[in-house]
């Protein structure tokens, strides 16, 4: 293999050849025109577009080598081919080839195709460096053409009430893949200064490039689309502009939250960078020997590639060795090493911090290890497959089989028969199946479970600082380095806690212990107690049910589909239970006992709602609803809805309870309605809307 070291850059110490430094070298290939990839380098290897834009943007004298798209070249004894890579215009991979075996690096790149940059080239390779931007599962982004048509959608509706749409967009490259789309749609763009002068570079460039825009004018804005970098998002231009609505292009756009930190009235997922799909895509198709990542999430991709059986290995951050479930080593991880070559020292492993011994599978660490390897499972099926065989296994951890006196299998520890089940409102409270359907859904507690752990990240930074022994200057570090507080909190105890066994029914039992504490300094120091008795991979989990969030794209359908094939139920017969008792651990439950028949409709047991889903035009609602099976349909019906909240009201002689959409309690918010319900004759279950009225008429 061919050598490679990482230090401020990555460096290929056989061929005294630098891959984007991030300082100036003596010889380096730059692999396209972002401030972030150029520097002061004495020689560098690059694209003719990549020179062009370079010299826009980066003063001094330097040798270039400049190469064509997949024509092989001879640069300094080095046989090197440059492939086009998608991320922007004249942005390239280099391909080497020597005697040791061949390297592909990417640098910043896409699969999917743009309007303004070449499409993306590729070859087989024995190595491959690739930027990793968005390497995990939650990165997926929509089709570029669906985001642009919402794109142009936001800008007319903005335009139709009057008001200026503002698009940020990195002003070389995002930008004039903005401007291409705008362009198309018949709409007028107005260009902020900086990316005005790009885009004039780009026509210099491409005499086919879109010609028909304008430079910024304060007094010219009306029916303009106007362009921006995201520098210009809290400037005194855009605060000055009246009726101004704002738009973020990026592919962070599908982080939840993300358009209260950009303060933008909307978010569309637009990048030049590859999603997570096609991340693991491309390597499916160089099918390298080694794959070595560099940013964003380079660690946690390396791994999921080695859970893929892929040798993979983080450049730019520090490596972790897992250890399948189920299996032992003989090796002593603390001196586990892994080098990307012999002579690749500043790429090592120099510790193990994570080794699964045999565990049950009522473990919490079993839950963890399903978690982690569902968040880097792409497959639908492969997802179904792993969590039903999950659930089946805890039903056999909690009933084992073995037969009764009689020659019968026996039930579930805990768990009578169906016919003398139970109330359901014990089930999830005794079986491991339904704690794990609740646990994998983000909740402590069953969903119609009034209990409320009230633990924010106040608390929750607190214990970590308790427990891990670190500065609140270093735990502030990891947090902003993850931007998540499971990974904080893995970071911060890595290698600072002793590991006890701690089961499922052990979790539920901290839940509860937890919401019964009363007062933040006592939850947390609860809270320090538990996680330094954890090991650092099952405190990133309990810390991400703590915060409601497992980022491991289990949607609840998918649980619904898995707990069907565990239990040989018809999917059907689990939706249906599920939708009347609004709570997918009562479902696994009943499921795990054959007894999903006795599902059915309770008082104070909110059902789920069916919800709308939007379209961005007139046309596409009548593309959806005028599908193969309605082919004579020659209408769309329209009804008025109402503006208010939509809530269930649930009602008998002694109680009165009012739920949210997504089956929260809120009755304390409507007390006029609670009093209310009060004199109603029967025992009701209301589905509607609450709407403010004032004198007869709706707010």
């Amino acid at each position: 293999m061919i050598p490679v070291r990482f230090q401020r850059g990555i460096e290929l110490p056989a061929q005294n050849l630098w891959l984007d430094p991030w300082d100036a070298q003596p010889f380096a290939f730059v692999s396209h025109a972002h401030s972030d990839h150029i520097g002061a380098h004495r020689e560098v290897i690059l694209s003719e577009f990549t020179s062009r834009l370079m010299r826009e943007r980066l003063a001094g004298e330097r040798l270039e080598h400049v190469l064509d798209f997949e024509k092989p070249a001879r640069v300094r004894d080095l046989n090197v081919t440059l492939l086009s890579a998608g991320h922007i215009l004249g942005s390239a991979q280099l391909f080497l080839q020597t005697a040791a075996g061949s390297l592909l690096y990417t640098g910043d790149f896409k699969l999917r195709p743009g309007l303004s940059a070449e499409p993306v080239q590729w070859r087989h390779a024995d190595t491959l460096i690739m930027e990793t931007t968005f390497g995990l599962p939650r990165y997926r982004f929509p089709p570029t053409e669906q985001v642009m048509a919402q794109v142009v959608a936001f800008c007319r509706d903005t335009l139709d009430d009057g008001g200026v749409p503002v698009l940020f967009g990195y002003s070389l490259g995002k930008a004039q893949e903005i401007l291409c789309a705008i362009t198309q749609a018949g709409l007028q763009p107005m260009l902020h200064a900086s990316v005005w002068k790009m885009t004039h570079v780009y026509q210099k460039l491409r005499p086919e490039f879109p010609c028909d825009f304008l430079k910024y004018d304060a007094r010219e804005t009306a029916g303009k689309v106007l362009i921006c970098p995201p520098s210009a998002a809290r400037s005194p231009m855009v605060r000055q502009l009246k009726n101004a609505r704002t738009a973020m292009l990026t592919g962070w756009a599908v982080t939840p939250g993300s358009k209260f930190r950009y303060g933008c009235d909307e978010m569309f997922p637009l990048s030049d960078h590859a999603d997570y799909d096609d991340l693991i895509r491309y390597v499916e198709m160089v099918q390298p020997k080694r794959v070595l990542t560099v940013h964003g999430f380079a660690a946690e991709f390396a791994a999921d590639l080695r859970r893929r059986g892929v040798e993979a290995w983080a450049l730019s951050e520090e490596n972790q060795i897992e250890m399948e479930l189920g299996q032992t080593s003989h090796a002593d991880p603390r001196t586990a090493k892994v080098e990307a070559s012999p002579s690749a020292s500043a790429l090592s492993v120099e510790s193990c911090t994570l080794s699964v011994e045999r565990s049950s599978a009522d473990s919490f660490l079993a839950f963890a290890a399903l978690a982690e390897k569902i968040a880097a499972t792409t497959s639908k099926l492969k997802k179904i497959e792993l969590l039903a065989n999950y659930l089946a296994a805890l039903a056999r951890e909690q009933s084992p089989q073995s037969a009764g006196r009689d020659g019968s299998p026996s039930r579930p520890r805990g768990v009578t028969s169906p016919k003398k089940s139970p109330p359901t409102e014990r089930l999830s409270e005794s079986s491991l199946p339904a704690l794990a359907a609740i646990f994998l859904t983000g909740r402590a507690f069953a969903q119609n479970d009034p209990r409320i752990l009230q633990t924010g990240w106040a608390i929750i930074k607190r214990a970590l600082l308790s427990a891990s022994g670190i500065t609140e200057t270093e735990l502030r570090e990891i947090s902003h380095r993850h931007a998540d507080a499971g990974k904080t909190a893995r970071e911060a105890l890595e290698g600072r806690t002793k590991a006890e066994p701690f089961s499922l029914a052990d979790t539920r039992t901290f839940f509860a212990t937890l919401e019964k504490t009363r007062g933040p300094i006592a939850k947390a120091e609860l809270l320090a107690q538990r996680l330094i008795r954890l090991s650092a991979f099952e405190a990133e989990y309990l810390v991400r049910i703590l915060t409601g969030d497992l980022r491991i794209g289990l949607k609840e359908g998918l649980v619904e589909e898995s707990i069907a094939a565990a239990f040989a139920a018809p999917l059907d017969d689990v939706r249906e239970a599920n939708m009347l008792l609004g709570d997918i651990g009562e479902t696994a439950a009943l499921a795990s006992q054959a007894a999903l028949h006795q599902a059915s409709a309770r008082l104070f047991h909110p059902i789920k709602v069916m919800l709308a889903s939007p379209e961005p035009t007139a046309e596409s609602i009548w593309s959806r609803l005028s599908t193969p099976a309605h082919p004579l349909a020659t209408a769309v019906w329209c009804e008025d809805k109402f503006d208010g909240i939509r809530a269930q009201l649930h009602r008998d002689a002694s109680r009165v309870e009012i739920f949210s959409r997504d089956l929260r309690r809120i009755t304390p918010q409507f007390d006029e309605i609670v009093h209310s319900a009060r004199d109603f004759p029967a025992e009701v279950m209301f589905d509607g809307e609450i709407v403010a009225f004032e004198n007869g008429r709706a707010l």
